[in-house]
């Protein structure tokens, strides 16, 4: 049986390497097919792959891990200590598995045994046992994809199950009530969190996630909030409630730019130190601090960290920019909490807008969208001046619809037909920056599709005055 094992193993490694050959032949990614190809040939490969590393570092939740893995990765690769990471979002099985082929040789020897690695909730449980994780990192908890997770239950069951092993290093969210109950009792926890000094006085509106006390079923109260369910909670029947991280994170600007201001408490004594922050919005700052913690419990010194984010590079569609006339910048959207994030960066930029949305309703996105109407759209549509409104994708009558009901006007929004449209939208002068809001399935084409909107106002300019 192992004989046989080891046979389709290689079989597997052979197909996989040609698969993604021909993948760069044609100028595609090929973050996952290799990996899903080499599955069918032979499944337990990936475990067997996994059970090599001498050090893993596992990254999970539900909005922030391919930013957060990015981050801590670029902290953690000197130029003498190489870790491998999976890219571009790549987490479930066969996306793990193909970044392990990367580095193994024809028999299936790993020649990188330190990794960090981005792994989908419902994945954790699947290789926890496997990878031995000696760390992971719990970004948040929220409610996503209800047609692949359910409601927030199924998430936390999941998430209980991939943490089973006591013994594995926590770095988990202070400010979610979710990922604080799931922290609580544990042998080994890191907390990070923002201060209370900046924090919003009062409750938060809307829709929370984490509404109610998961020890005892009793509404937790809130005297300031940060975003979402992130905030200064207690719950008033049983006492549960956020505690001071051993990571304390500010917003602060430095000659123009933005710094992540970090106290660091160990052992009854603080240090203090501050890390650039590249990203704009707050749930990427909550993502960089995550990942300093993360480089702080494996040892990382605070003098080295601004030498690991000037190697950090954004993934794809991280509010991600290209350059024009006017300005292009994707983002991810994929759930009402990371939206809503999204569009209170977008609130703070001065500049005259168009917002494009892109949303799709394929596998990897949900095929329910109904989480379109649990984001803040009133209230951003209420606070800034925004010209026009496009939507696109396979959902696309959806979003204008539900642009509708927020009281904006029918003249003002833009049913585009295809996704290619995008790249033809024409601003006529009137905006600064166009903001593309997308779906996970429409992400990778409009990152690539976009750079195309070089120079189009001018040359729309131009035809007019011609």
């Amino acid at each position: 049986m192992q004989m046989i094992q080891a046979i389709r193993a290689s079989i597997a490694i052979v197909v996989s390497r040609w698969v993604a050959t021909v993948l760069r032949w044609t100028g595609r990614a090929g973050t996952s097919l290799p990996g899903l190809v080499a599955t069918r040939i032979s499944p337990q490969l990936v475990h067997r792959l996994l059970r090599q590393l001498d050090t893993c570092v596992l990254v999970t939740g539900t909005n922030g891990k391919t930013t957060t893995t990015e981050y801590l990765h670029a902290l953690l690769s000197q130029d003498a200590d190489r870790w491998l990471v999976n890219r571009g979002g790549a987490n479930l099985l066969q996306g793990l598995l193909a970044a392990l082929l990367t580095v193994s040789d024809a028999r299936g020897r790993l020649r990188i045994r330190r990794a960090v690695l981005e792994v989908d909730e419902a994945t954790l449980p699947l290789i926890a046992q496997s990878a031995h994780p000696r760390l992971v990192v719990l970004t948040n908890v929220m409610r996503d994809q209800l047609d692949r997770y359910g409601e927030i239950d199924q998430t936390l069951a999941l998430l209980n199950r991939g943490l089973s092993d006591p013994s594995v290093t926590l770095v988990a969210n202070a400010d979610d009530p979710l990922c604080a109950a799931l922290a609580e009792g544990r042998m080994d926890t890191v907390l990070y969190g923002f201060s209370s000094e900046v924090a919003t006085p009062g409750c938060p509106d809307g829709v929370r996630d984490g509404a109610f006390c998961l020890k005892c079923g009793a509404e937790l109260t809130y005297a300031g909030y940060f975003y979402g369910q992130f905030g200064m909670y207690e719950c008033g029947h049983c006492g549960f409630g956020r505690v001071e991280p051993h990571f304390t994170g500010r917003v602060s600007s430095c000659d123009g730019f933005r710094q992540l201001e970090v106290e660091e408490v160990a052992r009854r004594t603080s240090i203090q130190y501050s890390v650039a922050l590249g990203l704009s919005g707050l749930y990427n700052a909550y993502n960089l601090l995550a990942a300093v913690a993360a480089a702080r419990t494996l040892g990382v010194a605070p003098d080295r960290l601004n030498e690991g984010v000037a190697r950090f590079s954004p993934p794809i569609g991280r509010m991600q920019v290209f350059p024009g006339d006017p300005e292009s910048v994707l983002a991810l959207i994929k759930n009402p909490a990371g939206a809503n994030s999204v569009l209170r960066a977008l609130i703070q930029d001065p500049r005259e807008m168009a917002v494009c949305f892109a949303i799709n309703d394929q596998d990897a996105d949900g095929r329910d969208v109904s989480w379109l109407w649990d984001v803040d759209v009133e209230d951003f549509v209420a606070t800034v001046t925004c010209q026009r409104f496009y939507c696109a994708g396979t959902r696309a009558a959806d979003m204008a619809l539900r642009l509708a009901y927020a009281g904006v006007p029918r003249e003002r929004v833009t049913v585009l037909a295809a996704l290619d449209d995008v790249t033809g939208i024409a601003c006529g002068g009137q905006v600064q920056v166009l903001y593309v809001l997308s779906t996970y399935t429409a992400l990778h084409p409009l990152a690539e599709r976009l750079p195309r909107r070089l120079g189009l106002r001018r040359m729309v300019s131009e035809e007019v005055h011609a």
